[in-house]
């Protein structure tokens, strides 16, 4: 009941529950009549059998059509239920002694709570997000923090048991050491020529930088990731991340068009899932054009417009932005930022002369290795590189 409506999807737990709840009361009285009313049936994985099981049982399924939904009533101390059935093609009457309504799972009114304590992120159906799908199933982004089972989404018993042993595990290492070990590429503000507009501290997905009293900006680095989002984002240029400066970015960007820019499409790469995809396309051998000179990032909410701009006045024929697909950015909403700059991008660059089809956007995860190989050889396909 309540799933698979537009505020949420499937829980994936309302059918297999349904049908289990069914087969017990079939073994606690066998002459019992029962009948599975249902929209849509989804059994995930393993719980399939259970619809035979069920069948041979003698529990009724009764499928009915989205705009007829079935009607309680009651009369005469017993619950009649109308309910219009797909295959039959009629309403059917059914007298009832016992109700019961599957609930769709959701998430709990306390988690955008505590998401504002920790610093770690949810989904609009009210679970926590993890750090990354693949990466890190049972990790918060912020260090020291996990979750598992229903706290992420809607489980099972065995996955949410399976989930609390991996999350165990990897809380073991830190808790054994007696310390949590944070990233060493962090953000760095000089504050001789801020302005002090926040905008570093609305934007930072982890909450890792504070502002005083005076608006004056300051990074908390143990929270801090290093993604790069705020120092691209500073309208002064005052913050630059360890490892990642825009010195060393454009330093880059100057040696790969040093020499026939022409002929040449830089690629800022991110780092998690759009490197994985360049690796994959390596390793499978795939065959794409050679003019493309990649550097690496941390995230795509990194690549600052001014360095796009700076390669086009290099002369670059063109420039790539690869980040990890929705929405399993690493950095929370970092491919999110990316791609509402990229768009302004794309009209600033037009402003100045430049054809905005020369920049492109893409996102890959790490098994994309053909998707970019695709890529690279329609864009110098398109570019007319050869």
């Amino acid at each position: 009941v309540n799933s698979k409506n537009e505020s949420r999807g499937c829980c994936n737990l309302g059918c297999p529950i349904s049908v289990k709840n069914a087969l017990a009361l079939k073994k606690l009285k066998r002459d019992i009549r029962i009948h599975i009313l249902y929209r849509d049936l989804s059994m995930v994985k393993e719980e399939h059998f259970r619809i035979d099981e069920a069948k041979a049982a003698g529990i009724k399924f009764i499928r009915f059509p989205d705009v007829h939904y079935p009607e309680l009533k009651k009369e005469q101390g017993h619950f009649v239920l109308s309910v219009y059935d797909i295959l039959l093609g009629r309403e059917l009457a059914i007298r009832a002694d016992l109700v019961v309504l599957t609930t769709a799972f959701q998430g709990n009114d306390t988690v955008e709570k505590i998401k504002g304590h920790l610093k770690v992120s949810a989904n609009s159906d009210g679970f926590f997000q993890e750090a990354h799908v693949k990466l890190g199933p049972v990790e918060f982004p912020s260090a020291g923090l996990s979750l598992c089972g229903c706290a992420k989404s809607p489980k099972s018993f065995k996955e949410s048991c399976e989930e609390g042993t991996a999350a165990a595990m990897r809380v073991s290492i830190p808790m054994k050491k007696g310390y949590v070990e944070a990233e060493g590429i962090v953000a760095d503000i000089d504050l001789t020529d801020c302005s002090k507009c926040g905008l570093c501290s609305k934007n930072c997905p982890f909450g890792a930088i504070q502002v005083d009293r005076e608006k004056r900006p300051s990074v908390v680095k143990a929270l801090c990731k290093g993604c790069g989002l705020c120092a691209a984002d500073c309208p002064k240029e005052c913050i630059n991340i360890v490892h990642y400066s825009d010195e060393q970015l454009l330093a880059q960007v100057e040696a790969a068009l040093e020499e026939k820019p022409g002929e040449k499409i830089v690629g800022f790469i991110c780092h998690w899932c759009a490197l994985g995809g360049v690796d994959m396309a390596g390793v499978s051998r795939l065959q794409y054009p050679s003019n493309g000179r990649l550097i690496r990032v941390m995230c795509s909410a990194r690549v600052p417009t001014k360095l796009i701009e700076r390669a086009f006045e290099l002369g670059a024929a063109g420039v790539l932005v690869v980040g990890c697909e929705f929405p399993t950015c690493h950095y929370i909403t970092g491919n999110y930022a990316c791609d509402a700059r990229m768009k302004k991008a794309k009209k600033r660059l037009e402003k100045k002369g430049y054809d905005p089809k020369k920049l492109w956007v893409a996102w890959c995860s790490a098994a994309d290795g053909p998707k970019f190989a695709n890529i690279m050889k329609e864009m110098a396909k398109q570019l007319e590189l050869g």
